[in-house]
C-alpha cells in the first residue's frame, strides 16, 4: 500500500495496462492484450506524435482533417512527415465525408500512411457515429498502406447522439 516509487516498465504498470484492456473490453466490447497491445504514456501530445513516430517517415504524408487541434501538424513536421490537410465543411458539421476522404487519399496516393482520426473532433465537438466510420473504414479499405491513429481522448464528452440519424447516440470507436 502507500507511496509505489519506483521506475515502472516504459510501456506502463502491469496493473494499470490490465485496467485499461478491461475497460475498453467492458465499454467498447474491444478485446486487447494489456501485454502487447496497451501502452501507456503521459498524455495525448506524446502518445500521438509517438504513435506518428512509429508508423511514418520522411517521404510520407499524414492527413489530418481540419479544424484540427494546432498540434497535430506541428507533430507530423517534427517526424519528418508532410502535414496533408483535409477541409471539411460546415454543412458536413465538419466530419469528414467518404468522399472528400477518398478525394484526398488519392490525391496523395504516393506517399500517405496515416490518418489522425479526432472523435470527437476536437475543436469542433463533431462527433462520427458508427455508420460514418464504417463508411470511412469502407475508403480505407482501398488504401492498405494508410494506417489510423485514432484520437479519442474526448470520448467520455458526448451528451448528444452522433451526427447521422440512427447513430445509437454517445461515441463509436474506430477500432470497433
Amino acid at each position: 500500500e502507500g507511496c509505489d516509487t519506483r521506475y515502472t516498465a516504459v510501456t506502463g504498470t502491469a496493473a494499470l495496462r490490465k485496467a485499461i484492456a478491461a475497460d475498453l473490453e467492458k465499454r467498447k466490447g474491444l478485446t486487447y492484450d494489456p501485454n502487447t497491445e496497451i501502452v501507456v504514456g503521459n498524455g495525448a501530445k506524446q502518445c500521438v506524435y509517438q504513435g506518428v513516430l512509429a508508423t511514418t517517415g520522411p517521404l510520407d504524408s499524414v492527413i489530418v482533417p481540419a479544424p484540427y487541434w494546432p498540434s497535430y501538424p506541428e507533430m507530423v513536421a517534427l517526424t519528418g512527415a508532410t502535414p496533408v490537410i483535409l477541409e471539411t465543411k460546415k454543412e458536413d458539421g465538419y466530419l469528414i465525408t467518404p468522399r472528400a476522404l477518398r478525394k484526398c487519399l488519392e490525391d496523395n496516393e504516393d506517399d500517405a500512411r496515416l490518418l489522425i482520426l479526432c472523435n470527437p473532433s476536437n475543436p469542433t465537438g463533431g462527433v462520427h457515429s458508427e455508420e460514418r466510420l464504417r463508411e470511412l473504414a469502407k475508403v480505407l479499405e482501398d488504401f492498405p498502406k494508410v494506417a489510423v491513429l485514432a484520437d479519442e481522448i474526448y470520448e467520455r464528452l458526448v451528451y448528444t447522439d452522433a451526427e447521422e440519424e440512427g447513430g445509437g447516440g454517445g461515441h463509436a470507436s474506430f477500432a470497433a
